[in-house]
């Protein structure tokens, strides 16, 4: 929301068609996994997508991140949460981490949060990224759009992915197959804790589903 005392970029981020972005990306995986009649397949390949996407998320966010900051504090640009297809308030802890890093105050609520941008003029908010280092990103008006389609694309796939392997795991502990947390998660290349966390999670996504 436009504030008093900042002269606001009259540039804007050209954000793609997320919604379709998603849409197919989402579509790719669940036509590639629900192909696979095995269970221990599934599994399978539902962790190589989820460490694919992981590993794609980690090597762009950052940089789409200092974009963001850069895009805010020194030029001042509006719609920037919307323009890389996150919350607001996943964009408020986009800049608090730029300007703070991790600080997390607990609220009154009893609940933490991560230290809010001060309410400044343009100037002062100028005057605060570069205090505190905040990177000038030159082509960031142009990269941005790149950067968040990459993270927001991998993002999609991951919790498609997810679903899967979940549904997939619990399937492979029952018959026919009778398989322990230890052996899937062999199988699949995780953590025991994490297979029987989504074990957990589709055995009440079953009975949420047979209720309703």
């Amino acid at each position: 929301m436009p504030k008093a005392g900042i002269t606001y970029s009259k540039r804007k981020v050209e954000a793609p068609d997320y919604r379709a972005l998603r849409a197919r990306e989402e579509r790719a995986v669940k036509d590639e996994l629900g192909a696979l009649a095995r269970s221990d397949d599934r599994v399978e390949r539902s962790a190589d997508i989820i460490r694919q996407a992981d590993a794609e998320i980690a090597l762009h966010i950052e940089d789409r991140d200092q974009a963001v900051a850069s895009l805010w504090f020194y030029e001042h640009v509006l719609g920037l949460a919307r323009a890389i297809d996150v919350t607001n308030t996943a964009y408020r802890e986009i800049l608090s981490k730029a300007l703070y890093g991790i600080d997390r105050r607990r609220t009154e609520s009893g609940h933490y949060e991560l230290r809010p941008v001060p309410d400044v003029t343009g100037p002062e908010l100028v005057k605060l990224a570069e205090e505190a280092r905040v990177p000038r990103i030159e082509n960031a008006f142009e990269e941005l759009p790149r950067l968040a389609s990459v993270v927001s694309a991998a993002r999609a796939r991951r919790a498609t992915a997810v679903v899967f392997m979940r549904d997939a795991a619990l399937a492979l502990s029952e018959e026919p197959y009778g398989w322990s947390g230890e052996k899937i998660a062999e199988h699949a290349g995780v953590g025991t804790k994490l297979i029987w966390q989504q074990q957990r999670t589709a055995r009440l996504a079953r009975e949420k589903a047979r209720k309703s």
